[in-house]
């Protein structure tokens, strides 16, 4: 029995100095960005010897180490881009060395080297010249961790309107200028004075093929008919081929016609032609001041690059000064039944088990969940030092126990001996 006893409190010891070595690794790793806490726990441990030709159990305890990977660290402001955080359930989805790994641990960085397996990406960057236009190509940054493992999403892309079919490496390279856009539609709000005698001038901006703003002129001249405006609309820099518009309201005020639109054709002095669809379906005919407004117009000019955002649901946006908001792109976002279950891997990555049940790669703004994205801000270690010291405190003392009973029963056994000498 006395052999039992030196092997219990020998894996005793073992064990409480194995909880004391995850302890401190929680202590160390408490301002890891993401770090999960391990919780080490025990397990009652039966072990079989035979004393003097006879089988004799005894009972001791094994570590059973549990990753706190559930437990959400407290979200704290840095307001970099490159920083993002999760609130609620969910991991990022992360892909380097032939594995697909998923962390909590969104302190990002930016890198221009092409991921292993994709072709090289560029990112187009428009400036505006005296002459025109001029185009660049710059190589593309994507977006890594501190391991080097490329953040997974989808990537923006303008010609289609459309972010990528597919999951691939984000890269996180708005344009510097947005390109602009002709008009090619305009509506109108506001109010034509029924009372009025002379002719109404209204001017608004507009843009040709090169995105140079211009001003168009309309000449509201009433008719003989108290609700019959003929308008003819001059454009700086351009040439107007359209016959003048007949707009005729009825006794309410409300547009008759024409409906439900009227095609200006245009052609700009410095090459090239429009063919703009007006709109004046929200214009009214009251006694009233005139007032009259472009109420939306896909037309736009050269916008510099304002700002950078993430929103929500994952997706970095760029601000122009011309008013215009673009994707770039979007991160992607997985959710596993039993977090707890995946298996910790080196730099706060967890590795998919099967243990860990079921899992989906989900696109935040096409699936409702709870989860956010929260950009400009990292999540903290779940680690509580509070906690970790009391821990400590335990442990230590379960191990002195253990060393204690190890001693006495040696001390035992050394009485026993001279006795029997």
């Amino acid at each position: 029995m006395t052999i039992g006893t030196f092997v219990t409190s020998t894996l005793g010891m073992n064990s409480q100095a194995h909880a004391m070595d995850q302890i401190s690794s929680n202590i160390a790793n408490v301002k890891t960005t993401g770090y999960k806490k391990v919780d080490p726990r025990f397990e009652t441990f039966m072990k079989e010897y035979n004393e003097i030709g006879v089988n004799t159990h005894y009972f001791s305890s094994n570590n059973v180490d549990r990753r706190m990977v559930d437990i959400s660290g407290q979200l704290q402001p840095t307001g970099s881009i490159y920083d993002l955080a999760l609130s609620g359930r969910g991991f990022f989805v992360i892909e380097g060395q032939h594995n697909t790994l998923y962390s909590r641990a969104g302190d990002f960085q930016a890198t221009a080297v092409t991921p292993p397996g994709y072709p090289a990406q560029s990112v187009t960057f428009y400036r505006p010249a005296e002459n025109g236009v001029v185009t660049q190509s710059a190589p593309a940054n994507y977006f890594v961790n501190s391991s080097g493992y490329y953040v997974m999403g989808w990537n923006y892309n303008n010609d289609a309107e459309a972010f990528s079919s597919s999951l691939e490496p984000v890269i996180i390279s708005p344009m510097e200028y947005y390109p602009g856009h002709k008009t090619t539609q305009m509506s109108f709000k506001g109010n034509i004075n029924a009372s009025a005698t002379e002719t109404q001038l209204l001017k608004f901006p507009v843009y040709d093929s090169d995105s140079v703003q211009h001003t168009m002129t309309m000449k509201w001249e009433p008719q003989n008919d108290a609700n019959t405006w003929t308008v003819t609309i001059d454009i700086d820099g351009a040439a107007v081929s359209s016959e003048p518009i007949n707009v005729v309201f009825d006794e309410f005020g409300k547009l008759r016609s024409p409906l439900p639109t009227s095609t200006l054709s245009i052609n700009w002095e410095a090459g090239g032609s429009s063919d703009v669809s007006l709109d004046f379906q929200n214009l009214t005919q009251f006694a009233n001041a005139l007032t009259a407004e472009v109420r939306s117009q896909d037309g736009k000019g050269f916008g510099a690059l304002a700002s950078v955002k993430w929103d929500e649901n994952g997706v970095l946006n760029a601000a122009y000064s011309n008013g215009c908001s673009v994707p770039v792109c979007k991160v992607a976002i997985a959710h596993v039944q039993v977090p707890n279950m995946m298996e910790a891997v080196s730099g706060n990555m967890f590795a998919y088990t099967q243990n860990a049940g079921n899992l989906e790669i989900l696109d935040l703004q096409e699936t409702r969940t709870e989860t956010t994205v929260q950009g400009g801000t990292k999540e903290s270690s779940n680690v509580s030092l509070e906690e970790e010291f009391t821990n400590m405190i335990v442990t230590q003392r379960a191990y002195s126990s253990n060393v204690k009973t190890f001693t006495t029963v040696n001390e035992m056994t050394q009485e026993a001996i001279s006795i029997l000498t």
